[in-house]
């Protein structure tokens, strides 16, 4: 699809990407393809901070409620859906805009997909030792192998674990070196990408004001269903931030004030990896909130006016 335009906005979590999205899409004739790895999954919606029925129905939003919880939902699939979404939105003469602050995602459909080497016995083999010494164990050796990377995934988080550690088997490097390889290649896409870049104070109050209103409209309900439901606390979207330590708290008794603060804390750590994922993509329009000079709709503007 080279040639086409493609506008991206991406940035830290609670920096303001679906409210500016929405102020875009409102000025020029955009339909927004979803970038967020958890708002491709049905059910999740409080916590993934989904956009309202609303906003949908003003604006087009696609790859949003795509899977059941219990699902598989990777990047690979992740681009042929994107792609096929892009297809469908240039055949109606509107210009398609990514939106959301998955990197991986993004870069995938950007890029092409990870290319990094994978062996199917390394895999079964880390499978069988986590069953067997659990996944407290694979994090330290992850940890061992590759600090920088074990800082970025959960020690609960079996795929990602697991995804390190046979890269690191089979590559004979750290992963963190090795996708740094990958993420620093051209991209197949020309595209004109913004990206939120609030100050950082700013940022974490908005991200501790959003925990609150997320609590305050129906968090812990949300997941209560989610269990009820029988979606098991160990699959992938339920190991995500604020799902993971709601159902600590209904399942384990974990005190209501400290889950609260354990997101609010761990919400800011992600974006903080989130803003260091930013900051090496290349050609990269970086947007202050408030105040931005020139203002995003007019960088928008000269973008589509170009040939």
């Amino acid at each position: 699809m080279k040639g086409v335009k493609i506008v991206v906005l991406s940035g830290p979590t609670a920096s303001g990407k679906s409210a500016l999205a929405l102020a875009l899409a409102r000025e020029f004739p955009f339909e927004i393809v979803n970038a967020d790895s958890l708002q491709v999954y049905r059910y999740f919606d409080i916590g993934t901070a989904k956009p309202t029925a609303a906003e949908r129905s003003e604006v087009p939003h696609h790859l949003i409620d795509v899977a059941d919880p219990g699902e598989p939902y990777d990047a690979g699939r992740y681009v042929r859906d994107a792609e096929r979404a892009i297809g469908e939105i240039r055949t109606r003469g509107k210009i398609p805009m990514l939106v959301g602050g998955t990197g991986m995602y993004i870069r995938a459909l950007l890029r092409g997909l990870d290319p990094l080497p994978s062996d199917p016995r390394v895999r079964e083999e880390l499978s069988r030792r986590w069953e067997a010494e659990g996944g407290a164990a694979l994090h330290a050796e992850l940890a061992r192998i590759d600090p920088g990377m074990s800082a970025k995934v959960h020690p609960s988080d079996r795929h990602r674990v697991l995804r390190a550690l046979e890269i690191a088997a089979v590559a004979g490097v750290p992963p963190s070196r090795a996708r740094a390889a990958w993420s620093s290649g051209d991209a197949r896409h020309g595209c004109l990408f913004l990206a939120l870049w609030p100050d950082r104070e700013a940022l974490y109050r908005g991200i501790d004001a959003r925990t609150e209103v997320m609590f305050r409209h129906g968090l812990l309900e949300e997941v209560r269903g989610l269990l009820a439901r029988g979606f098991d606390r160990t699959l992938k979207p339920m190991m995500a931030l604020g799902y993971r330590h709601a159902a600590a708290h209904l399942l384990d008794g974990v005190p209501l004030s400290e889950t609260i603060e354990a997101v609010k804390r761990d919400t800011r750590r992600y974006a903080k990896r989130q803003v260091t994922w930013l900051s090496s993509e290349p050609n990269l329009v970086p947007v202050v909130p408030e105040g931005a000079s020139p203002p995003p709709s007019e960088t928008v503007r000269i973008y589509l006016s170009c040939p």
